[in-house]
């Protein structure tokens, strides 16, 4: 290749050789590494399908190849001269279309200190070299003919062996930092390196990262591109792109915007643009405009996903899922309207799995694990709500309290279902005997039934009270539920004296029904002293009442 300068009458082609003016300009870049950013910017604004990135180790000169190839429109040699090569001049000013606009970027080529940096660009069917020394002084060679366009950019940096992973493992970082949302595809390889990139792709869609609801939209004109959301630790977050390429990343809230105080958002617009120091995003018309935009989004479109997203966890049954996405909303403060917040059923209703806090009466049930009782508030068609978590975990016992005025009792402790069971020929004999045994001594309760208890008082021997004291509006035919306060009356009231209920899992029913197979008079003697002991009715002298009429049961025998 033969080298050659620009011609002589073309002085102003010479790049700058005052190096406190080019070391001004590269001091702005604090990342040594954001000349990545600025190459691909540049590869963007040639119009390449594509970009490739790589990055190789050369371990006898103990150093590495960072190189950045587009398939770009290519320079001319007056490109390379007179506009590449020269601070502060771009034919990018002014056009919404380009990103970089103040012919600056190439200078960051050698705020990583290489020790050479080669260009080779094709255009025009010709190939043409630069080569950018330290010293800023540079030569360009003409390659001779070529077809394929394009451009591609070489540092040759200087490396310590025990480095060159990590240098490979920086180039990525910097890479995802700055371009991951690039317009065009990029891919990254570092085949020599040790650090395991052998092909990487970078460039991924506009979105957030780890957000639990997110929704995008883009204006009219298709300039603004928005996407806003809550992030899975609530935490704030705004982000600056032009053309994919990162402007500015905040997690400080954006002053006046009360709508995203909590929330995350992206915005995308060719408009935005670099501050001077190149380490925030203008503060002009089109950032107003683009945060106005992401405020919309957040305040008119969020909300509708926010209701649709929880719907679908509600139904979906997944508890931790659904209790950290209402977690997380509520520490963002967007939580859903009564109307559209979808609470989980424990049991469905029909083919229901969820309903709306708004079709929760006042006060609703719910359980955090199902069981007989569930089931029969749900056949009786009531709403069990899914309490997400363990027994000591009320959080949407409470969030439902604040957030809709939904009072949300547990089931657990307010409510026994009652299934009566079919009493054996030496259960029938027992239930007549002590039927006898307490109209003698006091008075007999309405009737004694043998039943399977669970719930509030699934522990308790007896409970009191049939199908007219059920607390459900429509009971089932076969076991009803009742109430904690209407269990708990005495089955020898005076007026309206309720049913006695026996649960037949209790230790001390157990124990009767056996003996009753044996020696019926002496378990119903026995059951008769404890239900009076229990609800505060025996004396000295039903005792001995008792004991007579039990003496007289025995003589008799069976009957």
């Amino acid at each position: 290749m033969d080298p050659y300068r620009g011609v002589p009458d073309r002085a102003e082609a010479e790049a700058p050789r005052d190096r406190g003016i080019v070391g001004d300009v590269i001091d702005q870049f604090a990342d040594p590494m954001a000349f990545y950013r600025e190459l691909i910017q540049n590869a963007i604004d040639a119009d390449t399908p594509s970009i490739d990135v790589s990055v190789v180790h050369d371990a006898a000169a103990r150093t590495v190849r960072a190189t950045v190839k587009d398939a770009g429109v290519g320079m001319t040699r007056d490109i390379l001269e007179h506009q590449l090569l020269v601070l502060f001049r771009s034919t990018k000013e002014g056009d919404d279309t380009k990103i970089g606009k103040f012919g600056i970027g190439f200078a960051s080529v050698l705020s990583p200190r290489p020790n050479l940096v080669v260009v080779t660009t094709v255009r025009d069917g010709r190939r043409l070299a630069l080569h950018l020394y330290p010293d800023l002084h540079f030569e360009i060679f003409d390659g001779g003919p070529a077809q394929r366009t394009g451009t591609s950019v070489e540092l040759e940096l200087p490396i310590q062996p025990d480095d060159v992973a990590g240098f490979a493992r920086r180039s990525l970082d910097a890479l995802v930092r700055w371009c991951r949302h690039a317009a065009v595809p990029i891919r990254f390889t570092a085949p020599t390196c040790g650090a395991g990139l052998d092909d990487v792709r970078v460039d991924r869609p506009l979105g957030l990262d780890e957000a639990v609801v997110s929704v995008q939209g883009k204006t009219a004109d298709g300039k603004t591109i928005g996407v806003v959301g809550v992030l899975a630790a609530a935490a704030p977050y705004a982000g600056f792109f032009d053309h994919g390429l990162t402007l500015h990343e905040t997690h400080e809230p954006v002053p006046g915007r009360l709508a995203l105080r909590r929330l995350a958002f992206k915005v995308q617009d060719s408009r935005l643009g670099h501050t001077i120091s190149r380490d925030n995003v203008l503060r002009d018309g089109a950032y107003d405009r683009a945060v106005d935009f992401v405020h919309d989004l957040a305040e008119r479109e969020l909300p509708r996903m926010v209701a649709a997203v929880v719907r679908e966890a509600a139904g979906a049954g997944d508890r931790a899922r659904y209790t950290t996405l209402m977690t997380t909303l509520f520490d963002a403060g967007m939580v859903p309207d009564r109307d559209a917040w979808a609470v989980p059923l424990l049991e469905p209703l029909g083919e229901r799995r969820w309903v709306t806090a708004g079709e929760l009466g006042r006060r609703a049930w719910g359980a955090w694990s199902r069981s007989p009782l569930t089931a029969a508030i749900a056949a009786a068609g009531e709403p069990v709500v899914d309490l997400c978590g363990r027994p000591d975990d009320r959080w949407l016992v409470a969030a439902l309290e604040r957030h809709a005025g939904r009072e949300l009792t547990a089931v657990a402790t307010e409510l026994t279902r009652v299934a009566p069971i079919v009493p054996s020929l030496p259960d029938q004999t027992l239930l007549s005997a002590l039927r006898e045994l307490l109209d003698h001594a006091h008075r007999a309760p309405s009737s004694i039934v043998l039943a399977e208890i669970d719930g509030a008082l699934g522990a308790e021997p007896t409970i009191t009270g049939g199908h007219d004291d059920a607390e459900l509006q429509h009971p089932t035919e076969a076991a009803w539920v009742i109430g904690v306060e209407r269990a708990r009356r005495s089955p020898f009231e005076r007026l309206r004296k309720p049913p006695l209920v026996l649960n037949v899992h209790h230790a001390q029913i157990a124990a009767a029904r056996r003996r009753a197979v044996d020696d019926p008079a002496a378990a119903a003697s026995l059951l008769a002293r404890a239900l009076l002991l229990r609800y505060g009715a025996l004396d000295h002298e039903r005792s001995e009442q008792l004991l007579v009429h039990t003496l007289t049961l025995t003589a008799a025998g069976p009957r």
